[in-house]
């Protein structure tokens, strides 16, 4: 890995560098689940991988696209412009793909005058193809897996407070209440909980919405979604900042 990608103090990773792309080690690749592409974009080995999953959620591509230019790991940008996505005629929601029983209940609202024999196939062909994807989804071990969201409606870490393990609220005021993290392990939200930033720890099951924050729990993968509302760049960029100053990750090379 270049020294030149990122500059190392103590316990530090800080972002942000004014160096320009290096073009010749960033590499570009396709994956998909169900139909559903992404394309991989990776810049040097890195434990840390990054997801945007709506592609309605413009402010965090944005950053995403702009962060990945400069800084080591591999993101994974969805190949499609609305919201929700479409997996055999169906629509459904790509952030409530990662489990059977997520995706059966978002397939049943989103979709009118579903027939069960439609149903069972579309979640066969989830089922069939979520492991291959979350295998090359998920960072290598001890690594960080970072989604970027944006609020577009009313959604809120208000809607997430009965769903936590544990919380740490700073600001439950508009728009405050629509910037916060959720991670899945206790240390991170430790480190989290002295951010400016509300936060909330989801590490049990007991909510099996099919999100991917839930299967990462359930693996035991460090996850944390940034989520701010749309068009506030400049917040989500603090947000991910604060992450990779404040937060240990080993950045020892992957083993191929």
């Amino acid at each position: 890995m270049s020294n030149r990608l990122f500059i190392l103090f103590p316990l530090l990773f800080v972002i942000g560098s004014s160096a320009e792309p290096d073009a010749k080690n960033i590499k570009s690749d396709f994956i998909d689940i169900a139909g559903v592409e992404f394309q991989i974009v990776e810049h040097a080995s890195s434990n840390i991988h990054y997801i945007w999953l709506h592609g309605d959620e413009k402010t965090a591509r944005l950053l995403l696209n702009d962060h990945i230019k400069t800084q080591p790991g591999k993101a994974f940008l969805i190949k499609n412009e609305e919201r929700e996505v479409k997996v055999g005629g169906l629509l459904l929601d790509p952030n409530r793909m990662f489990s059977r029983n997520g995706a059966k209940r978002n397939l049943q609202k989103m979709n009118a005058n579903l027939s069960s024999s439609e149903l069972n196939q579309t979640l066969d062909l989830l089922d069939k193809e979520r492991d291959r994807f979350f295998d090359t989804v998920k960072p290598p071990p001890g690594g960080l897996l970072i989604a970027l969201h944006n609020s577009i409606r009313n959604y809120s870490i208000k809607d997430e407070l009965a769903n936590s393990d544990e919380i740490s609220l700073k600001n439950s005021e508009h728009p405050q209440h629509h910037n916060f993290f959720i991670c899945t392990n206790e240390n991170d939200f430790k480190i989290l909980s002295k951010s400016p930033y509300n936060v909330v720890l989801q590490k049990s099951q007991a909510n099996d919405d099919g999100t991917l924050s839930r299967l990462a729990a359930s693996k035991g993968i460090r996850y944390i979604n940034i989520e701010t509302r749309l068009g506030y760049l400049n917040v989500q960029r603090k947000m991910l900042q604060y992450v990779m100053e404040n937060l240990w990750v080993q950045l020892e090379q992957p083993q191929n």
